[in-house]
């Protein structure tokens, strides 16, 4: 019985070897052949894959080409696409019309230090009595310091709130501040607490919701987080550390594949300086010479990541 469990064992591990095998085999035999009739499309692909794109993205991109391309669409389409596929909302720093917002995510993105750069832009457009500051972040030790230290630098007044209810006092008593900054609790997707954060949000009447991502964050990391605050909806998005990303493909792709609008991105510490309206052309741009010296990817790469799914198109 013993013997007959370990030659099955065996079998099983033989078998998904085989296999293993063969896809690679097929992969490369499905690249190669792209490659040879479709040469100006394996281009786009190698280049969006130089540039830090998801396979998945990359494949979408490339499928609503037209037809007929030429050399030089070639060679300007990946950054054009890329462009027209990542969406902006628009929205200025220190917009004219009143504001009640919630910076969310993960910990460690830069929410808190992100809320004090547009709190000193409001501050500094439209006076430090026209702006508040609200925390809901009760976990972590010295959050709500942060906030306060910064509150006291802007002269600004920070209110805590510490659930649904109060949250909705909170901003009730402030209806007639111009600019109304929510801070809240980052936390994982698996962090049992979140539901909680989530519903405090939900509960609090009309607020505009941003999701704040760390452009340095793997895309594993990136998609959790998108994952684990998608039930709030978020209006749209902050990408951050832009200058302790190496690349910025990954950070890109999730936001086309997510379709996730983007506010502002930052890319330092200074306050209020180092924050900026998302322009889509310039992050594309920023991305290909974050990349520029990275070298074109081999063959093997190539049809890892593209081989299998065009054999089973």
């Amino acid at each position: 019985m013993e013997r007959a469990a370990r030659d099955t064992a065996q079998l099983r591990s033989d078998f998904n070897e085989l296999r293993s095998m063969l896809e690679v085999q097929l992969s490369s035999l499905a690249w190669n052949d792209m490659e040879r009739r479709q040469p100006l499309r394996a281009r786009i692909l190698r280049e969006l894959t130089r540039l830090g794109i998801e396979a998945g993205v990359a494949r979408t991109l490339v499928d609503e080409l037209p037809e007929q391309i030429s050399a030089d669409q070639a060679r300007y389409l990946p950054l054009g696409m890329l462009s027209r596929s990542l969406a902006v909302s628009g929205r200025q720093l220190c917009a004219d019309e009143r504001s009640v917002t919630a910076l969310v995510g993960p910990t460690g993105v830069g929410k808190t230090t992100t809320i004090a750069k547009l709190a000193a832009r409001a501050v500094m457009r439209h006076g430090a009595p026209q702006v508040a500051l609200v925390s809901t972040d009760h976990y972590r030790i010295g959050a709500a310091a942060q906030l306060e230290h910064y509150g006291r630098l802007l002269g600004v007044q920070v209110y805590p709130a510490y659930d649904a209810r109060s949250l909705g006092k909170v901003l009730e008593m402030l209806q007639g501040r111009h600019t109304v900054l929510i801070d809240t609790a980052g936390m994982a997707g698996c962090d049992p607490r979140l539901a909680q954060q989530l519903e405090i949000l939900a509960g609090a009447g009309e607020l505009r919701s941003c999701l704040v991502l760390a452009a340095n964050a793997q895309v594993a990391s990136l998609e959790e987080a998108v994952d684990a605050y998608h039930a709030l909806k978020p209006h749209a998005c902050i990408l951050t550390k832009l200058d302790e990303a190496p690349r910025l493909g990954g950070a890109l792709s999730v936001l086309i594949h997510h379709r996730l609008p983007l506010d502002y991105v930052t890319d330092g510490q200074r306050v209020p300086e180092d924050i900026a309206t998302a322009d889509a052309r310039e992050l594309v741009c920023r991305a290909a010479r974050s990349a520029k010296a990275s070298a074109n990817p081999d063959d093997d790469t190539m049809a890892e990541r593209f081989g299998l799914a065009m054999a089973e198109a």
